[in-house]
Protein backbone atom coordinates (compact mmCIF):
# COMPACT_ATOMS: atom_id res chain seq x y z
CA UNK A 1 0.00 0.00 0.00
CA UNK A 2 1.21 3.47 -0.84
CA UNK A 3 1.78 5.78 2.13
CA UNK A 4 0.93 9.47 1.74
CA UNK A 5 3.64 11.90 2.76
CA UNK A 6 3.73 15.68 3.11
CA UNK A 7 1.97 17.88 0.58
CA UNK A 8 1.62 21.62 -0.02
CA UNK A 9 5.34 22.14 0.48
CA UNK A 10 7.94 23.28 -2.05
CA UNK A 11 9.16 20.39 -4.18
CA UNK A 12 12.53 19.57 -5.71
CA UNK A 13 11.54 21.33 -8.97
CA UNK A 14 10.43 24.49 -7.18
CA UNK A 15 6.68 23.87 -7.41
CA UNK A 16 4.01 23.07 -4.84
CA UNK A 17 3.72 19.38 -3.94
CA UNK A 18 0.25 18.02 -4.78
CA UNK A 19 0.91 14.30 -4.19
CA UNK A 20 3.80 12.64 -2.40
CA UNK A 21 3.71 8.88 -1.80
CA UNK A 22 6.06 6.13 -0.70
CA UNK A 23 5.75 2.40 -1.38
CA UNK A 24 7.09 -0.24 1.00
CA UNK A 25 9.88 2.08 2.11
CA UNK A 26 11.59 1.32 -1.23
CA UNK A 27 10.33 3.91 -3.69
CA UNK A 28 8.71 7.33 -3.79
CA UNK A 29 6.77 9.40 -6.30
CA UNK A 30 5.98 13.10 -6.04
CA UNK A 31 3.74 15.31 -8.19
CA UNK A 32 4.25 19.04 -8.06
CA UNK A 33 2.67 21.99 -9.83
CA UNK A 34 5.31 24.37 -11.09
CA UNK A 35 4.68 27.76 -12.65
CA UNK A 36 4.30 26.51 -16.26
CA UNK A 37 4.19 22.71 -16.00
CA UNK A 38 3.82 19.72 -13.71
CA UNK A 39 6.83 17.70 -12.54
CA UNK A 40 6.73 14.07 -11.44
CA UNK A 41 9.83 12.99 -9.55
CA UNK A 42 10.21 9.36 -8.59
CA UNK A 43 12.82 6.90 -7.58
CA UNK A 44 13.89 3.59 -6.18
CA UNK A 45 15.97 4.40 -3.11
CA UNK A 46 19.68 3.95 -3.74
CA UNK A 47 19.24 2.97 -7.38
CA UNK A 48 17.29 5.40 -9.59
CA UNK A 49 15.88 8.91 -9.58
CA UNK A 50 13.93 10.37 -12.50
CA UNK A 51 11.85 13.47 -13.18
CA UNK A 52 9.24 13.70 -15.93
CA UNK A 53 7.47 16.88 -17.04
CA UNK A 54 3.94 17.25 -18.38
CA UNK A 55 1.11 19.69 -18.96
CA UNK A 56 -2.31 20.32 -17.46
CA UNK A 57 -4.09 17.77 -19.64
CA UNK A 58 -2.07 14.65 -18.80
CA UNK A 59 -0.35 15.08 -15.44
CA UNK A 60 -2.62 12.73 -13.45
CA UNK A 61 -2.64 10.07 -16.16
CA UNK A 62 1.17 10.07 -16.31
CA UNK A 63 1.47 10.14 -12.50
CA UNK A 64 -0.85 7.13 -12.13
CA UNK A 65 0.93 5.18 -14.90
CA UNK A 66 4.37 5.82 -13.41
CA UNK A 67 3.13 4.89 -9.94
CA UNK A 68 1.68 1.60 -11.21
CA UNK A 69 4.90 0.67 -13.03
CA UNK A 70 6.98 1.42 -9.94
CA UNK A 71 4.69 -0.69 -7.76
CA UNK A 72 4.73 -3.60 -10.21
CA UNK A 73 8.53 -3.46 -10.32
CA UNK A 74 8.92 -3.40 -6.53
CA UNK A 75 6.49 -6.30 -6.12
CA UNK A 76 8.36 -8.75 -8.37
CA UNK A 77 11.63 -10.60 -7.87
CA UNK A 78 14.39 -9.30 -10.14
CA UNK A 79 18.08 -9.79 -10.65
CA UNK A 80 20.55 -6.97 -11.26
CA UNK A 81 20.26 -7.14 -15.05
CA UNK A 82 16.46 -6.98 -14.91
CA UNK A 83 16.64 -4.01 -12.54
CA UNK A 84 18.97 -2.10 -14.85
CA UNK A 85 16.70 -2.89 -17.80
CA UNK A 86 13.69 -1.56 -15.88
CA UNK A 87 15.46 1.68 -14.92
CA UNK A 88 16.57 2.29 -18.49
CA UNK A 89 13.16 1.49 -20.03
CA UNK A 90 11.30 3.54 -17.41
CA UNK A 91 13.46 6.64 -17.88
CA UNK A 92 13.21 6.44 -21.68
CA UNK A 93 9.44 5.93 -21.55
CA UNK A 94 8.81 8.82 -19.17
Amino acid sequence: MWKALDIAQKGSEGGIVLNDEEYKGICRITLEKCERYYAITCGIYGAMCHTAFCGDEDHMEKYDAMKKELQDFVDRDTDTEQELDFYSHFCIKY
